[in-house]
């Protein structure tokens, strides 16, 4: 499998050196010609700490209530880095979703989430977070992003 470099791809997105999340996924929805929704579900979540599910008309990115807004960052960015890879149609396992979450998404057409920690996507998608949040905290802003 070859994925490609991370870096490029971060560059891609963040057109003048910093970004925001809102400008992410203002990217993104063009891409993947869907409306991406950021949702904070408060429903119970185990193990997990985000998920994405695309339906035919929209693809949310799920997200609990954290204290850590970096944290918080660094999860939807993941999510996020899995869209961009969307293209690619890696299968991934399915998620360890609880009652209410497959209600939520009863619909939908994939659902991903961190369930394989060592696959190469999830390194991937974890090198984009973390390179994201990145050019996120490095804006001149004292909130680390101002659309959450």
């Amino acid at each position: 499998m070859s994925l490609p470099p991370v870096q490029d791809k971060v560059r891609e997105l963040c057109v003048n050196g910093t970004t925001s999340m809102k400008e992410v996924v203002e990217r993104l929805t063009v891409i993947c010609e869907k409306p991406i929704n950021l949702i904070e579900y408060n429903e119970s979540w185990g193990a997990l700490t985000a998920f994405k599910a695309e339906f035919d008309d929209r693809i949310n990115v799920y997200f609990p209530p954290q204290k850590s807004q970096q944290y918080k960052l660094h999860c939807i960015y993941h999510e996020l880095g899995h869209i961009y890879l969307e293209s690619l149609r890696i299968a991934l396992a399915l998620p360890d979703l609880s009652e209410e979450m497959l209600r939520e998404t009863a619909d939908a057409i994939s659902v991903t989430c961190r369930s394989v920690p060592n696959h190469p996507v999830e390194r991937w998608v974890e090198d984009f977070a973390f390179e994201m949040s990145k050019k996120t905290r490095s804006r001149s802003s004292s909130d680390p992003d101002p659309f959450l």
